[in-house]
């Protein structure tokens, strides 16, 4: 007997269920009571049901049996089966530049707070000494978003004697979000569809991407003579990563990697890409909603591009991908990085959004 595939994906309700029982059953010439309230009423509403709760548990089996990015805990139990896991989210740091009466004591444990409300702690005492004093402090929670931008921890969550302000000079450091579905998802398959051995390129990616914070990685042999190798390593969307995140990656490949190598590690390196465009638009369409739609569109593109591959920002996509936009008539003029021809990107970079302006013309 063939299996029908096709009926696995149709859409069932116990009322649907229970209909297609009582008409097998009449079919059969068998009269069945199904007045609301009688017996054979509830004795086959329930069994409807309890079969309706059989089949819903179908797409949970599925993920199970069949892992994808949307397997959720079942990816972890099948990533486990190969000696993989999902990297946890990571805590970030901030070095914090205290000001105020020089001898005002800043103890630890002291709350700093950004812009953004989010919240920073200090990890050992400073005393104020010429105007300042500098401590650091580590985030409330792990997570990507406190890796914040210079100068935005600007206040403290209370009061401290003779002291006037804090900031912080330097970005926030060494954040990540716990690794997501789809990048482990894809660690996973790699590691199926790329075989490791001692030392070869496919296992120095494999050693990076299991550090926190890195969801790309690209790998250069010889890249400074015998027994050299680079590392290039990227986040989960292809950007640049902070100099913590590398230096973990490096030690923890110092710690794999086979005795005679020697490894360099480094972040890619962002490669702005810049987009200016006159369009023909459909009346009422404004040149903001088309930039914001081609904007969504080039990072996209740009997170599915392999890391280490070389392959260009192409011209031609990009004009077709803003001639698909909604409201969109014609183009009299594109240009990318100030120019008509694909943009090169090398080993060690990786494309990232400059700039996108679309106006009407």
């Amino acid at each position: 007997m063939s299996l029908k595939f096709d009926e696995l994906s149709q859409e069932v309700t116990p009322e649907s269920i229970k209909a297609e029982m009582v008409q097998r059953l009449k079919e059969k010439g068998l009269d069945v009571d199904t007045r609301e309230g009688s017996y054979t009423d509830l004795l086959f509403s329930e069994a409807a049901y309890q079969i309706y709760k059989g089949l819903s548990y179908h797409p949970t089996l599925l993920a199970a049996a069949v892992p994808s990015e949307e397997s959720g805990p079942y990816l972890d139990k099948f990533g486990g089966m190969f000696g993989l896991s999902r990297t946890p989210a990571a805590t970030a740091h901030v070095l914090l530049t205290f000001s105020g009466e020089d001898g005002a004591e800043i103890p630890q444990g002291t709350v700093a707070v950004s812009n953004g409300g989010l919240r920073f702690t200090t990890i050992q005492k400073a005393v104020i000494s010429e105007g300042t004093a500098q401590a650091t402090a580590t985030a409330e929670q792990p997570g990507e978003e406190y890796n914040v931008a210079a100068g935005t921890v600007t206040r403290l969550a209370t009061n401290l004697y003779g002291v006037t302000g804090v900031t912080n000079k330097a970005p926030g450091e060494g954040g990540a979000d716990q690794e997501s579905d789809a990048s482990f998802y894809n660690r996973v398959h790699t590691f199926l569809a790329e075989p490791v051995a001692s030392g070869n390129a496919n296992h120095y990616k494999q050693w990076a991407r299991s550090v926190a914070g890195v969801g790309s990685a690209a790998v250069i042999p010889l890249w400074d003579g015998n027994g050299t190798v680079k590392v290039i390593v990227a986040s989960e969307d292809k950007e640049p990563l902070d100099e913590t995140i590398v230096e973990q990656t490096a030690q923890y490949i110092e710690s794999q990697r086979p005795i005679g190598a020697s490894v360099t590690v480094v972040s890619a390196q962002a490669l702005a890409i810049d987009v200016e465009a006159a369009c023909t638009l459909e009346g009422g369409v404004l040149p903001s909603a088309v930039q914001e739609e081609l904007s969504q569109q080039i990072t996209e593109m740009f997170h599915g591009m392999e890391m280490g591959a070389s392959t260009p920002v192409r011209y031609n996509r990009i004009m077709a991908m803003l001639l698909s936009c909604n409201g969109v008539v014609d183009c009299s003029s594109m240009t990318v990085n100030d120019g008509t021809v694909n943009i090169p990107v090398t080993t060690e970079q990786v494309p990232v959004l400059g700039t996108v302006t679309v106006t009407a013309g």
